[in-house]
């Protein structure tokens, strides 16, 4: 298991990157700010727009907005420079998905689904993804998560 201690941390349900669930869209941009200039787009037909911040270097990261134009959810995108993403001193980029969810079952019930592609810890308030799962224990692609949703309790729901 990898850990460490600096990097951006996960702290559900409040939040991630120092971006806040339930703050304003405007409050939300001035914390997107911190890391780069916040861009507005949609994830397929939404009507509600999100925002997502493309970093030179370090995670991508992606706000969401409810109906009341409030933060519901974070997400970061695997960093391809190696900043640490943590929850609770998990690595979550940094270890096998298959030892994430591990950890993550010390805390509370992991629900893999999508046939090994998504993990959540429903009371946690995290989601994972990755676009492909490993075939063989030897094969390196899909071993890692590629995206952590940090959300709102009843997001999704």
């Amino acid at each position: 298991m990898v850990y460490s201690g600096m990097g951006i941390a996960l702290e559900p349900p409040t939040g991630a990157a120092g971006i806040e669930i339930g703050v304003s869209r405007a409050e939300a941009q001035e914390q997107c700010a911190v890391h780069g200039e916040p861009e507005a787009f949609r994830r397929g037909d939404e009507t509600i727009p999100s925002l997502v911040v493309r970093r030179a270097q370090g995670a991508t990261i992606f706000v969401y907005f409810d109906d009341a134009d409030t933060v519901e959810a974070v997400e970061l995108a695997r960093p391809d420079d190696g900043e640490s993403i943590t929850f609770r001193d998990i690595d979550v980029f940094a270890a096998p998905a298959d030892e994430v969810i591990e950890a993550l079952g010390q805390f509370a019930e992991v629900e893999v689904t999508e046939s090994g592609h998504a993990a959540t810890a429903p009371s946690l308030h995290l989601a994972f993804w990755r676009s492909t799962v490993p075939e063989s224990p030897e094969e390196e692609e899909g071993r890692y998560f590629e995206s952590v949703l940090v959300a709102a309790p009843g997001y999704g729901d």
